[in-house]
């Protein structure tokens, strides 16, 4: 074809022709045709069928001579619009279909390429505002004001392997400063080898109920299993407690029945040849009561630890003006956990998880006010176990946003 122009021009014409049901009075959608345009009528119509859209400046441009590819952008937008055409409207597409059949094949492999790749990404995120309130018996008392912000990132590699990665900041509300850089703390890879599940590369763990770790490492995990779930897994994780060394994991969870809950887990380090031994139960009392129970043991120190929790129903940040009440009691003793759910609370009682140990319990209060919004308020009682002038009053509230 010598000139497109006048091929697209002619098939709008003619397919303008056969539009059914489209009023001839539409407000005129380009700035650049006059109402006395020869062709005023049959740009809007095909502007409202959809086949034409311009350009983003709000003209339609009809000297400018057209490209292949605008050419077949309009073939396909009339395509999708057969069934308002005649026999003769039809010859004139089929025609344009076929000498303008690379470029419409190019476009459509492009959308679904971009469909596909699309579909195969998931974003979610989460961002909490905290504030903390610390008073301790020595005197000394911190106040702590932060927004972490987690982005979640999914993309499927194919029908078994996904990759997963999360961004997050967090930033000091009082000083406006950044708590060090934005940091990926997750990035793994992780799909189906078998009848099994492999992770690979920095990701969370939660064995048991918290009472040991709870936090990322860096490392590789096998899961498998359904009602008896199993993961066995070797990471680092760098701290005060491990000194980065390897620690070795075997955890299995166990649904007894619909009541019952079982737990467990074992971990070795593997630089030090310590061991530490986790056992633990949830009990649903009735559909509203929850009791749950962990133990820990070392085999170095020969220390033990353990705590009790009893939780009255629960917020859920997807049912709106749903809400909770739990009451725990610990007893925490050094060397008998790595990064334990409740580790900011040790923080705060000894400025040093390494050494870190004591007693005390926990009042707190969950609420949904609107979905996608979970408000959270506690209050904490802890004392040294050795030194009194460590013994903490902390009490906490924050809000968690999702999408």
């Amino acid at each position: 074809m010598k000139n497109n122009k006048k091929i697209a021009l002619a098939f709008a014409a003619a397919f303008t022709l056969s539009l059914a049901g489209t009023a001839l009075a539409t407000p005129n959608p380009f700035s650049d045709i006059p109402a006395k345009h020869w062709a005023y009528d049959s740009i809007n119509k095909l502007a409202k069928a959809g086949v034409v859209s311009g350009y983003g400046d709000n003209t339609f441009k009809g000297d400018k001579t057209l490209t292949r590819y605008e050419v077949a952008v309009i073939v396909a937008k009339a395509m999708s619009n057969t069934d308002k055409i005649d026999a003769e409207t039809k010859s004139v597409l089929d025609r344009l279909q076929m000498e303008f059949s690379s470029e419409l094949n190019n476009l459509g492999v492009r959308v679904d390429e971009i469909e596909k790749k699309t579909d195969n990404l998931k974003f979610s995120g989460n961002i909490r505002a905290r504030y903390d309130n610390n008073e301790r018996n020595d005197g000394s008392k911190e106040t702590l004001e932060k927004l972490r912000t987690r982005l979640m990132l999914t993309g499927k590699i194919n029908d078994s392997w996904s990759y997963n990665g999360r961004l997050q900041n967090i930033q000091d509300i009082k000083t406006g400063g950044s708590e060090g850089e934005t940091v990926l703390n997750i990035a793994n890879v992780s799909g189906k080898i078998g009848g099994a599940t492999l992770t690979l590369g920095r990701y969370s763990i939660l064995p048991v109920y918290g009472m040991v770790i709870d936090d990322q490492v860096d490392g590789a995990m096998v899961s498998f299993g359904n009602k008896m779930k199993v993961d066995l897994a070797g990471y680092k994780f760098d701290s005060k407690v491990t000194n980065n060394e390897t620690i070795l994991m075997a955890s299995l969870a166990y649904a007894a029945n619909n009541k019952l809950d079982l737990a467990g887990a074992y971990y070795h380090y593997d630089d030090s040849d310590k061991n530490i031994y986790e056992a633990g139960f949830a009990y649903k009392l009735n559909k509203d009561f929850t009791v749950t129970a962990s133990y820990t043991k070392e085999d170095v120190d020969k220390n033990d630890s353990y705590y009790t929790k009893l939780a009255y129903k629960g917020a859920n940040k997807s049912r709106e003006g749903s809400y909770g009440v739990y009451a725990t009691y610990r007893d925490v003793k050094k060397g008998t956990y790595i990064a334990p759910t409740y580790d900011q609370d040790f923080i705060s009682l000894t400025k040093d998880t390494s050494t870190g140990d004591g007693k005390g319990y926990e009042v707190a209060f969950t609420y949904t006010p609107v979905k996608n919004l979970l408000l959270t308020t506690s209050y904490t009682d802890l004392e040294g176990a050795t030194d009194k002038t460590k013994d903490s009053q902390y009490y906490r509230a924050q809000l968690e946003f999702f999408f």
